[in-house]
């Protein structure tokens, strides 16, 4: 496995150069070439304002063929899934919100686990879960197959969701790792995807300053 630290034990290795020693070793994780990151910059950090923001970029992808879609609340957001889950349902958004480990408890059984089984045949949940739903209301194509899963920082390594479009980060993510891997449920399997962080101007400034350290880039989009 490769190591993410700099390149220490070389510094006194006169066989290397001053740009071999100084290089940092690249990380084992990466996040896909086909994603697309986007920060929508809000006045206020209030925990209210953030979510109440993030529900307007969500109204706006239920303008578009995204209809599969991740929350994502961060650690330092303040807002609990069970309460953006009642806030997405007040504000009628579509497909119906639902907790991440609701999806994954469901039907009584260790989903987490199945679910990890079948990553590997690149299988995991989403069509499998609900491609059989036939609420004509989840989307706006009636095709009846989105979903729009809540979850919080602590939940997303590791897992696989079916055709994720769009993953919607409430708040800054902990650090860079944590992005990389809360940004990498999109764009699997040579799929495009969009990541879109919504943050007050302090921490948008601090998750675009990554974007050295994670080889890609941040566009900033306006609500309106």
């Amino acid at each position: 496995p490769q190591v993410v630290r700099a390149n220490d034990e070389l510094k006194d290795d006169e066989d290397y150069t001053t740009e071999e020693k100084s290089a940092h070793v690249g990380r084992a994780v990466t996040i896909p070439e086909t994603v697309n990151h986007y920060v929508s910059v809000v006045d206020t950090s209030s925990t209210g304002g953030l979510l109440t923001n993030a529900i307007y970029v969500l109204k706006e992808l239920q303008k578009t063929e995204s209809n599969k879609i991740l929350m994502v609340l961060t650690k330092g957001c303040g807002v609990t899934t069970q309460n953006a889950v009642g806030a997405l349902k007040h504000f009628q958004c579509r497909p119906e919100p639902m907790s991440l480990l609701d999806v994954l408890e469901a039907d009584g059984t260790d989903r987490m686990i199945e679910v990890h089984r079948q990553v590997t045949g690149a299988t995991g949940v989403g069509e499998s879960y609900f491609g059989d739903r036939t609420d004509n209301s989840s989307s706006g194509d009636g095709s009846g197959q989105g979903y729009l899963l809540v979850t919080g920082e602590d939940t997303v390594r590791g897992l696989h969701l079916d055709g994720l479009d769009v993953v919607l980060v409430v708040g800054r993510a902990q650090g860079p790792d944590e992005y990389i891997h809360i940004a990498g449920r999109t764009g699997r399997a040579g799929r495009s995807g969009k990541v879109i962080s919504v943050l007050s101007e302090q921490h948008a400034a601090a998750v675009t300053g990554w974007a050295t350290i994670l080889s890609t880039s941040f566009q900033a989009i306006a609500l309106d």
